[in-house]
């Protein structure tokens, strides 16, 4: 144990860009296991301390800093034959993972919570400022070892820390990560309900509540459903092809609750705003529930969702072109999306539905996802990767507001669509901006603040500020309710 805590202190050093103390011969393999513990006690400390009750581990966190030591191993041998250190691996390796360890905790977790906090007050450019700067220091790092183990051999030294750092950091900025601890999915108590909130009733509620009898469908049910197959064959058969070496958006929206409007709105309005703003020009398949275009659309229904996310897949450039899903329904407090067109027997949509959806064949990378609903921060832990924005409408455990029969917009869609994404193109940026519109409307309205959220990473990120630079100027796109929508 003396040697272990010898190896966290060096860590330690190390965040600090100073030499390892000790012998490096008495460190082994041992060593090694003891430090994996500590990285998962300490990503715990942190997931518990950044966390809404109640806790759980994620698999998929589990995987990612099992997958994280062995990149750093891989680091440590590759450093220690590049400067013939061979003798020294397990020292190499040990210092590598306590100083990830010290840098997760020091620094990364702490300038990662203030850029959010930057991020969400607009200022996009110092957020991702401070983001490079939490990437950076491990370069920094890795080039303190690097040269401690060979002083004298400065270019030697440098080759091998970028190689090293290309393996523990840079491959992160490609693979998927999940954190270690997320929120359980549990049903928990809901604020009173407010007029107008998304949450007039759970999303389980409204599915089985019982249809009068007097309340006939205005549609032939069994076409409708023996009748979905063409139309996505259709919307898919007309979308427009990617364009060799550019970034093209598709779109696809999905509008989930048939007995209001609201979401139908919010769905054929993202449709005209993508198009006309972000060049999605034939690149938008719409999904909705509504009587009114059951024999034009197709519906909104996890199956078709997943058939239209596919046949997407299969029209882009999977590695270099950009997806967004946008959702609009309401939500449940046990974190279930409204998929409902009476009489229809319709799935509701859990997170792990939404994943499993979005795992494309072929696979896609580059994805936004923004699910507007109730409780929608519930989300995010399924669907986040590193190349993947998640914005939601509300925290995990808080109602979201402005659908209803008297309304054409949610607070969310207006803010987010109608209002940001007319003011600007940057996803973050237009994210900073409807956060600060819904809150001040919650306000005026005395409503308990939703609280959007966003889970984003430098990749998306970058990957958006290039596309957003090819796109050309374009006017406002105002809103209006969809035609017969009232």
């Amino acid at each position: 144990m003396r040697i272990s805590a010898r190896a966290l202190w060096n860590g330690v050093r190390a965040l600090a860009l100073r030499p390892p103390r000790g012998n490096p011969i008495d460190v082994g393999p041992g060593t090694f296991v003891v430090l994996i513990v500590a990285y998962f006690v300490a990503q715990a400390a942190i997931g518990i301390a950044t966390t809404g009750r109640p806790w759980a581990i994620a698999p998929n966190g589990v995987t990612t800093l099992l997958a994280d030591a062995l990149l750093t191993l891989v680091a440590a041998w590759t450093i220690a034959r590049l400067l013939e250190r061979d003798g020294v691996f397990w020292s190499i390796a040990s210092t590598l993972l306590a100083a990830t360890i010290a840098v997760s905790v020091i620094v990364q977790t702490p300038v990662g919570w203030l850029a959010n906090r930057v991020l969400l007050e607009g200022h996009v450019i110092a957020a991702v400022l401070l983001d490079l700067v939490a990437r950076a220091w491990w370069l920094f790092v890795v080039i303190g070892v690097t040269h401690a183990l060979a002083p004298r051999r400065t270019g030697r030294a440098l080759a091998a820390a970028l190689i090293a750092y290309a393996i523990s950091a840079a491959t992160w900025w490609w693979l998927p990560a999940s954190d270690l601890v997320r929120t359980a999915d549990t049903e928990t108590p809901a604020p009173a309900d407010a007029a107008d909130g998304n949450s007039d009733a759970d999303a389980g509620d409204v599915a089985d509540a019982e249809v009068p009898a007097s309340a006939a469908p205005d549609f032939d049910a069994e076409y409708v459903m023996y009748d979905q197959r063409r139309l996505v064959d259709e919307a898919a058969a007309a979308l427009r092809p990617e364009t060799p070496g550019t970034v093209d958006l598709y779109v696809v929206a999905f509008a989930g609750d048939g007995s209001e409007d609201v979401f139908r709105n919010e769905a054929e309005f993202a449709d005209k705003l993508f198009e006309q703003r972000f060049g999605a020009q034939g690149r938008v398949i719409v999904l909705e529930n509504s009587t009114a275009t059951v024999a034009t659309r197709p519906l909104a229904t996890l199956t078709n969702l997943t058939l239209a996310l596919d046949a997407v897949a299969k029209t882009m450039n999977p590695a270099e072109d950009i997806l967004l899903v946008y959702l609009t329904t309401h939500g449940s407090r046990d974190h279930e999306l409204l998929v409902d067109l009476d009489p229809l027997p319709l799935d509701q949509i859990a997170p792990d539905d939404l994943a499993d959806a979005l795992k494309t064949r072929p696979g896609v990378r580059w994805k936004v996802v923004v699910v507007n609903a109730c409780y929608s921060g519930g989300f995010i832990d399924a669907i986040r990767d590193d190349s993947t924005m998640v914005i939601t409408s509300a925290r995990e455990d808080r109602t979201s507001f402005g659908c209803g029969s008297d309304s054409d917009i949610t607070y969310f869609g207006k803010a987010f669509l109608a209002d940001a994404l007319n003011r600007t193109t940057s996803m973050p940026e237009a994210f900073a901006l409807a956060r600060k519109s819904v809150a001040e409307w919650e306000d005026r309205d005395q409503e308990e603040h939703s609280e959007p959220q966003i889970a984003t990473t430098r990749s998306i990120e970058a990957k958006l500020a290039g596309f957003e630079r090819t796109l050309k100027p374009a006017p406002v796109v105002p809103f209006a309710p969809a035609e017969s929508a009232k």
